[in-house]
């Protein structure tokens, strides 16, 4: 009975032992020697990290990032708008009196001088007018001289003299008022400048105000364009303007802030603001839509790529790099240009922050810098 009870004991002992050896993870066949040679013992992992390590996110390996240096920069506060490009003079050419159009004196789009005959109306009616009014002053300075030698020798009235010299004034004025009616009949350029389409042809009946022609002064234009109220204090007569234009890319131009509206629109809140602009080469044009950026004072900044600053909520954050080891830095960020962020508080010039990879990244990660991917 004892031996049952030993053998019984035994086989429970046994049973525990191979138990604890499966769950310890040792092939049991290997280890008593009857797997196939060449075969290897194996150890159960389901716990154990890549690395071998128990707890997945303990044993991780270092993430791969890339990086770049915190610069210094030069910067300047711009100020970007869209404007319009406005001839410096214009102005649609009409006639004072009305008339029969007797000739167009010039070709549509070309340049004119300021006195050049565009029109010439009918003038039959009017020379008659100033031929027949320099002769009554012809008569009038007759009556004249005769009186004023029977003054002299006491033979006329001192009244009819005086009717002499008050008819002669009269008949001058008459005959320098017909003149300047025969001259209006001739539309003259009233500035140099560049002719627009004309609207009617030679033997058109016009009146009054009538337009013929748009005349715009375009060697010198003018940008006229609207910034918020915000920038007043950093606007000033005199300031650089540069000019773009969607028309002529790759081009810039040059203007210089001439008028600054001395009140604000109530609707927009905008101050609006105009610049002169030399266009002596004739490479824009009235009505131009321009991308206007109104030059700034140049200062000194720290400045990161766009990619290295990360949106956590309502602040910034940037990754740097210590001793293998991201660390997480609050930022105060502030201009924006040409792909870079301006810092304005919490990284220094000189210092390697992450701009790629840092998705994944916390503060305290142990991480890889990995060169960036070369662009073919």
């Amino acid at each position: 009975m004892r031996k049952w009870l030993i053998a019984a004991l035994g086989v429970v002992v046994l049973a525990g032992v191979a138990f604890a050896i499966r769950q310890a993870g040792v092939d049991l066949v290997a280890l008593a020697g009857l797997k196939p040679s060449g075969s290897t013992a194996t150890v159960k992992t389901e716990n154990a990290s890549p690395l071998g390590q128990r707890g997945g996110s303990q044993g991780r390996g270092p993430l791969p990032v890339e990086t770049a240096k915190a610069v210094a920069a030069q910067i300047s506060d711009d100020i970007g708008a869209i404007g319009t490009l406005l001839a410096e003079e214009t102005v649609e050419i009409a006639p004072e009196t009305s008339g029969r159009i007797s000739g167009v004196l010039f070709k549509d789009g070309e340049s004119v001088t300021a006195g050049q005959p565009l029109f010439q109306l009918d003038t039959e009616l009017a020379a008659a007018d100033l031929a027949e009014a320099r002769a009554r002053l012809s008569l009038a300075e007759t009556n004249f001289k005769r009186n004023e030698t029977l003054r002299k020798s006491g033979n006329v009235a001192q009244s009819v003299f005086d009717t002499a010299v008050t008819e002669r004034e009269v008949a001058r004025a008459a005959a320098e008022s017909a003149q300047v009616r025969l001259n209006k009949l001739t539309i003259t350029a009233p500035f140099s400048g560049i002719a627009g389409f004309r609207t009617i042809s030679s033997g058109a009946y016009v009146t009054a105000g009538t337009a013929l022609v748009k005349l715009d002064k375009v060697d010198l234009l003018k940008v006229k364009f609207a910034l918020p109220e915000l920038v007043l204090s950093r606007i000033n007569l005199g300031q650089t303007v540069d000019i773009a234009a969607d028309a002529l890319p790759g081009e810039s131009f040059f203007a210089t802030i001439s008028a600054i509206d001395p009140s604000i629109d109530v609707n927009g809140r905008a101050l609006q603001v105009r610049a002169d602009l030399d266009n002596s080469q004739m490479r824009l044009r009235p009505g131009l839509l321009v991308r206007v950026t109104v030059k700034g004072n140049q200062r000194e900044a720290v400045v990161v790529p766009e990619t290295a600053v990360n949106q956590r909520g309502d602040s910034s954050v940037v990754y740097l790099v210590r001793d293998s080891k991201a660390e997480e830095k609050q930022v105060r960020t502030g201009k924006r240009q040409d792909g870079t962020v301006e810092i304005v508080e919490g990284v220094e010039a000189g210092a390697d922050v992450v701009v790629a990879g840092s998705a994944r990244l916390s503060d305290g990660a142990v991480i890889e810098v990995v060169p960036a991917p070369k662009v073919d």
